[in-house]
């Protein structure tokens, strides 16, 4: 992830945090937009430790990135899955990425697919076409067409050109009765936590 998607993601969350909690967040925020790691590091890291989600998934992200620490894959993922753990949408996708990699954890690709699909039913468009992915290969999840062309939809609706490359190939491997659960599926399908 950029900087700059993280600290995008950082603010978005920051938005629904405790008012005291948003005004240390704030500290660390606006020291990580302007370079200065250590202080962002020592503003999410009591907040981090007390449980808040973000403050989590933010010091996850710099350990992992090597940002005003060396970098630490292990300890990165340890971060990350207690903020994916408290509901935290971009610290699902990004652990959900480490376990299909293996860095910093064993790689697992049910645990990948565990955490990839939390993400994608919070609307994380990358995790969406991951989760495409992984249905349409049987990858850590049953085979399942449907489910391919769902997240395949999902995430071409967010204009994600691979999306509509797997939804244009589905549409020709799909059998009818595949096509209506789909259909079915994707009208049906709302955000979740």
């Amino acid at each position: 992830m950029s900087r700059l998607g993280l600290a995008a993601g950082i603010a978005a969350l920051l938005l629904i945090a405790s008012p005291a909690a948003q005004a240390d967040g704030n500290a660390g925020l606006k020291a990580y937009q302007a370079g200065d790691y250590a202080t962002a590091l020592r503003e999410f890291l009591p907040l981090a430790e007390a449980g808040q989600a973000s403050a989590q998934a933010a010091v996850g992200q710099m350990y992992l990135d090597g940002l005003g620490v060396p970098k630490d894959p292990a300890l990165a993922a340890a971060w990350l899955e207690k903020a994916a753990g408290g509901g935290n949408a971009r610290a699902r996708a990004q652990i959900g990425a480490l376990y299909a990699t293996g860095t910093g954890v064993p790689q697992d690709e049910m645990k990948a697919s565990y955490w990839l699909l939390k993400a994608a039913n919070q609307n994380v468009r990358q995790s969406q076409r991951f989760m495409a992915l992984r249905f349409y290969a049987g990858q850590g999840v049953p085979r399942d067409l449907a489910q391919s062309f769902l997240y395949a939809a999902l995430c071409a609706k967010q204009g994600d050109p691979e999306g509509q490359a797997l939804l244009n190939q589905l549409a020709t491997e799909m059998s009818p009765e595949e096509k209506a659960r789909a259909q079915a599926l994707l009208q049906t399908w709302q955000p979740s936590n």
